[in-house]
């Protein structure tokens, strides 16, 4: 009776979570927390949820699939680098506490952890796995409804605009854009981390494969059909470049898919000497449609984007071409960020600095062009908070030396490889999230060189529930947990 009782509510606060996941900065968690940026509202719902599934988990001695052995290995040693960070003495930064630093640095540690061992957990049955991702669709449906009315109220709707404005600031700290697409995210390029590496991934997959959660259609085109055009719509109204550029390498990893199914079809078709002509016109002909699309995209983007304006004016005359293109472009101070990571890196190049701390060490090692960039100098001289890298690539190296760096991809690596046992062999939904697992790492790639956080949720909820489905789709399949 209370194991059933358990079950029942942790499954209703997981619901709670899954729908939560779209607020990035709760301002109830920001007070719970004290944190001024990263406060997922889904936090709410985690926190109680670990406290009830922890007594039924070790009650039952649930195995864990391999990957969490992985993970395990890597978040241990993140919070070994904050305890040998203090062997060394850490450069002040105003009035900011270095115990107070690592501990948000620890906090972020195990929150990440968290919500991916609950997305694994949680979702443990087929039937809770397609039911979660039904819940994905019709709260990804919500976020692109909003999104769009945020942006097309302000020219159809002044009335209605400010009464989104009044709504606002129940679900997040920060205001209304007019011309870019928000959601209920703290900032655009916040929507577009979630969408690429949660909703689009999955949106995509379905696409890609021709399944669906739902049985109902629209013609020929299912759900998550719909939603991929609406989503893609959303992603480029939000004009977040990393965003924009996470997805542009996502489509390209597709055509490749595309055309290796084409290749195939050819060496199948024709005889040995038109087979290798025909691949090699196919092939050099698709180089150039992948180079002209990508040119005709950043063209349209620099009509849309002021930002953008200036992409195609590159100049070597410069002492620094590339920070000078860079800050052109407006995202200078991100590139002076990381290569400040680098080069912390290459002064602590076996475990870094420790999760979290690396802002005491930017004034000292931050590059003389940073110190000519009006941002940069803000947070320097006028802000109390510790300055981020802003890049979890370059982070990861700054804070937790090669060494952190190497567990965390061979996770990925891992997590690449059983992604890729599901798509080739298994069918049904179980190949379909196999291909959401590595459209995610894809996306990855690119998302990760503008956000920099372990407790942002939409990692380790996509890999998580990911690794769910190879654990738990088939039951036969426990006997590859490890």
């Amino acid at each position: 009776m209370i194991s059933r009782l358990a079950s029942r509510i942790t499954w209703i606060l997981w619901i709670l979570l899954v729908i939560a996941l779209p607020i990035t900065t709760f301002p109830v968690v920001m007070k719970l927390t004290g944190s001024s940026s990263v406060a997922p509202a889904s936090l709410l719902f985690l926190l109680p949820l670990v406290v009830i599934l922890l007594p039924i988990v070790i009650f039952n001695k649930t195995r864990f699939p391999v990957h969490v052995k992985a993970v395990l290995v890597f978040f241990l040693f993140a919070l070994a680098t904050i305890a040998m960070a203090f062997l060394r003495p850490i450069p002040d930064y105003k009035s900011v506490s270095p115990l107070s630093a690592a501990l948000e640095g620890t906090a972020t540690l195990v929150l990440g952890l968290l919500f991916y061992l609950v997305s694994i957990l949680l979702p443990n049955t087929p039937g809770r796995i397609e039911k979660t991702l039904r819940i994905v669709n019709w709260v990804g449906l919500v976020v692109i409804l909003v999104s769009i009315i945020q942006v097309t109220a302000w020219v159809f709707s002044l009335p209605f605009f400010y009464f989104l404005e009044r709504v606002r600031p129940f679900f997040s700290p920060t205001r209304i854009l007019r011309e870019r697409m928000l959601g209920f995210a703290a900032e655009p390029s916040w929507l577009a981390h979630m969408l690429n590496l949660v909703y689009l991934s999955y949106w995509l997959a379905a696409a890609y494969t021709r399944k669906s959660v739902h049985r109902f259609r629209i013609w020929k085109f299912t759900f998550e059909d719909v939603l991929l055009v609406l989503g893609i719509v959303t992603l480029v109204g939000s004009l977040s470049r990393g965003g924009l550029l996470a997805f542009m390498l996502l489509l390209g990893f597709i055509f490749v898919l595309l055309n290796l199914r084409l290749i195939r079809w050819i060496i199948k078709k024709f005889s040995d000497r038109r087979k290798v002509l025909m691949t090699a016109g196919v092939s050099i002909g698709l180089l150039f449609v992948y180079i002209g699309l990508l040119v005709l995209a950043l063209w349209g983007f620099s009509k849309i984007d002021p930002r953008m304006k200036d992409v195609f004016q590159f100049s070597t005359d410069q002492p620094n071409p590339l920070i000078e293109y860079a800050d052109n472009l407006q995202f200078g101070e991100r590139v002076i960020y990381w290569q400040t990571g680098w080069n912390i890196f290459n002064d602590h190049p076996i475990t870094g600095v420790g999760v979290g701390l690396s802002g005491f060490y930017f004034p000292q090692y931050l590059p003389d062009k940073g110190f000519e960039l009006a941002e940069t100098r803000e947070f320097l001289y006028h802000s109390t908070g510790l300055m981020n890298i802003k890049n979890l690539w370059s982070r990861l190296l700054a804070e937790t030396g090669i060494v952190g760096f190497g567990l965390y991809v061979n996770f990925l690596v891992l997590f690449a490889f059983t992604s890729s046992e599901m798509i080739k062999k298994s069918n049904g939904m179980r190949r379909t999230l196999g291909f959401m697992g590595i459209f995610m790492l894809v996306a990855l790639i690119a998302e990760e060189f503008s956000v920099d956080s372990f407790a942002l949720p939409y990692l380790w909820f996509t890999m998580g529930l990911v690794t769910a489905a190879w654990r738990w789709y088939y039951p036969v399949e426990g006997k590859f947990s490890g």
